[in-house]
């Protein structure tokens, strides 16, 4: 049993929490927010349930998380040390300075960062070989993916450890060979997305035809034979035939996206805000949450 020590508490920190206690390890849980320590145990349980699983196992599940009083006390705890606070590079820089004076310099340290450089995040450490870059997806405990990738620093070790760690975990993980914003996963879906919004800002269709479009064709087809591969299988010539008609007609907008902007000036944020591209009336949010949890499992229960 490895001893996990993770840093925030929120969305993904208590996501990675019970993914980690699924496969039998511990996992505390240290976050600045009293409140968002306080209302962990909840969190946890609700998102067992998520899982599907039932009886006695849901309890032990949650025994294997607990919420941690300091970052000392995580340090003193932890055999691998999980950093899954905020976004934003300056509160990561405070977090791992604040952290190292408690590590023993051989601890490994991941980041779940989504989109920052591995090499900028390490760049606050006394020690930076042994930061890796782990991106767990949301929900952690139901996506089996976990992208790894090293920063400039990072040492081949520990990042062979990561991946020998998250393998035994059950995870299906892949290894980056250079540390790029976003891995791989973000890149590709907001590309994506930034189509997706183009076609809006362009008049093509509405929001919900787009995801319709998604689910019922791209997703299906997705989840069974991948881009690379689908390339071969319908012939490179044909691939690149279609790139040369379509490509031109492809959004390359990196800095104005008016179909966020206009809806954010109206103060439409999305579900927290209860407007954005969609209305989300009440129980609206709860049936999405079900909907994906469900639809997650489903594929994974699908003939391989």
């Amino acid at each position: 049993m490895t001893r996990f020590g993770i840093i925030g508490g929120g969305l993904m920190g208590h996501g990675i929490a019970v993914a980690l206690a699924q496969a039998g390890h511990r996992a505390g849980v240290f976050d600045n927010d009293p409140a968002t320590l306080a209302s962990l145990g909840e969190r946890v349980g609700s998102a067992v349930r998520r899982t599907a699983t039932a009886g006695a196992r849901v309890a032990a599940i949650g025994d294997r998380v607990s919420a941690v009083d300091s970052l000392a006390e995580l340090a003193k705890q932890a055999d691998v040390v999980i950093e899954a606070v905020s976004e934003r590079l300056a509160v990561k820089h405070d977090v791992l300075a604040s952290l190292e004076p408690h590590l023993a310099p051989d601890t490994p340290v991941w980041t779940n960062t989504s989109v920052l450089s591995i090499s900028e995040v390490a760049r606050a450490m006394l020690h930076p070989r042994r930061l890796v870059g782990v991106h767990w997806w949301n929900p952690p405990y139901l996506i089996p993916l976990v992208e790894i990738a090293p920063g400039a620093e990072t040492g081949p070790d520990f990042a062979d450890h990561a991946h020998g760690l998250l393998t035994e975990l059950g995870k299906t993980t892949v290894r980056l060979h250079r540390d790029v914003p976003g891995f791989i996963g973000n890149r590709l879906q907001f590309a994506l997305v930034r189509e997706a919004l183009h076609l809006l800002a362009e008049g093509v269709c509405e929001p919900g035809t787009i995801d319709t479009v998604v689910r019922a064709g791209v997703g299906l087809r997705w989840t069974a034979v991948g881009p690379m591969e689908n390339a071969d299988y319908i012939g490179l010539d044909l691939t690149r035939a279609i790139l040369g008609s379509l490509a031109s007609t492809l959004s390359t907008e990196s800095h104005e996206f008016p179909v966020l902007d206009r809806l954010l000036a109206q103060e439409r944020t999305g579900r927290a805000g209860g407007r954005g591209l969609f209305d989300w009336g009440a129980g609206r949010a709860e049936e999405v949450a079900a909907r994906l949890a469900a639809g997650i499992r489903h594929n994974l229960s699908g003939p391989a």
